[in-house]
């Protein structure tokens, strides 16, 4: 998926989950994970700083090839009630997801939420 020019608006008020791996590999690009992270609503997530993701200065991301893989599979989001996946339909380039972006960003998404708990491993 190609996001707009300079849109940013996922990395808004971000509820991002963050996995151990996740954390791990943010703090071998010298972050500390106190200034990044915070326990909210029982999972570590990305922090907000004045309701900007933490990575995000003047519109871009600064760790963008080594993202958490929850911004990997935006706008690809998991519907619990449903147990399915879908596209978020605040982003405004939902349109662009490719069949096959898709499916890879389910994966991605399948597979955080089993390693943080919330799907069983399988």
């Amino acid at each position: 998926m190609i996001c707009p020019e300079g849109c940013h608006l996922c990395c808004l008020e971000t509820e991002m989950i963050l996995t151990e791996s996740d954390v791990r590999r943010l703090e071998a690009l010298g972050y500390r994970r106190e200034d990044f992270s915070e326990f909210r609503d029982g999972f570590v997530r990305l922090k907000n700083v004045d309701g900007r993701c933490y990575f995000l200065r003047n519109g871009r991301c600064q760790v963008y090839e080594h993202r958490p893989q929850g911004c990997r599979a935006y706008p690809v989001v998991f519907d619990l009630d449903k147990g399915t996946c879908s596209l978020d339909t605040f982003c405004p380039a939902t349109h662009t997801v490719t069949e096959a972006e898709f499916r890879e960003g389910c994966s991605i998404v399948r597979g955080i939420l089993r390693d943080v708990g919330i799907l069983k491993q399988g």
